[in-house]
């Protein structure tokens, strides 16, 4: 096949994929991935640093929506590579990052790049403050309403002890190796929180039950709450060597969602074929 040939065959394949956000965008707040989300994003997934001369590259997408891979080693080639920024696909700006090079997680291991089940994934390391991403600017801009919130996460556990998110002291599902502590999240807003796990309920017991339960590549919903009086939001939580879980994608849309919730899970599944 000659080259323009091919740039037309693989243009023509991309503009023919249904993208997430294309189809489930109503009330999205903040959304991130290792695949294009919508058609209408121009960005970028995610910068990345290399380990050796520690320079910074933003890392796009490829011709079919996943993340470009080739444009990744190339950058990071044997060294390992570790995220500083991943965008926001929704539109709204809301950024994740870690300018901290000591708790940024991993993308890429002596350069191959970190998989699960087949696709990049954004893996968290058991730092001194744990491996985490936080939301840049000021919380309210991106998340302004209090009240019901949905989060849809591809994502598993790496480490002995992890958060799934943070807001200032109020913490979401925590997983830790041994613990039998039923504290799996703390703040009164969150004791109402509903969960599903690969599509069906999921009751939490103790945080050593929700380590074993996410130490697999899972799509984790949240019918849950957020607190706009608190001015922080981290993908991870930030203090005692609590990483970030491993993460392949982490969307969060304001209100209720309970009708799409199905179809939202679905859609999802398709692409990373979880269960």
């Amino acid at each position: 096949m000659s080259m323009i040939a091919a740039f037309f065959s693989s243009t023509a394949k991309a503009a023919g994929q249904t993208f997430l956000l294309d189809q489930f965008g109503d009330n999205i707040r903040i959304a991130y991935s290792v695949r294009k989300l919508s058609s209408t994003y121009s960005g970028a997934a995610m910068r990345v640093r290399e380990s050796s001369g520690n320079t910074e590259a933003d890392i796009g997408f490829d011709s079919n929506g996943g993340l470009d891979e080739t444009a990744l080693l190339s950058h990071v080639g044997s060294n390992n590579g570790f995220i500083t920024k991943w965008y926001d696909q929704s539109g709204n700006g809301g950024n994740l990052e870690q300018t901290t090079t000591a708790n940024q997680p991993q993308i890429v291991s002596s350069g191959a790049v970190l998989k699960e089940n087949g696709k990049p994934i954004i893996t968290g390391l058991a730092a001194s403050n744990g491996s985490h991403l936080d939301l840049s600017g000021t919380k309210t801009d991106y998340l302004p309403s209090t009240g019901q919130h949905y989060f849809f996460s591809v994502s598993k556990i790496s480490t002995d002890r992890a958060i799934i998110y943070r807001e200032n002291t109020r913490f979401q599902l925590i997983a830790q190796n041994g613990n039998t502590s039923t504290n799996t999240r703390n703040d009164p807003n969150y004791l109402s929180n509903t969960y599903r796990k690969n599509g069906a309920s999921y009751s939490p017991t103790n945080r050593g039950e929700v380590r074993t339960s996410f130490i697999s590549q899972h799509l984790l919903t949240i019918d849950g709450s957020l607190d706009n009086s608190v001015s922080s939001f981290i993908l991870g939580y930030g203090s005692f060597s609590f990483a970030n879980y491993s993460m392949q994608e982490f969307i969060v849309y304001d209100g209720d969602k309970s009708s799409d919730e199905s179809d939202i899970e679905t859609a999802i599944n398709n692409h990373y074929s979880i269960y």
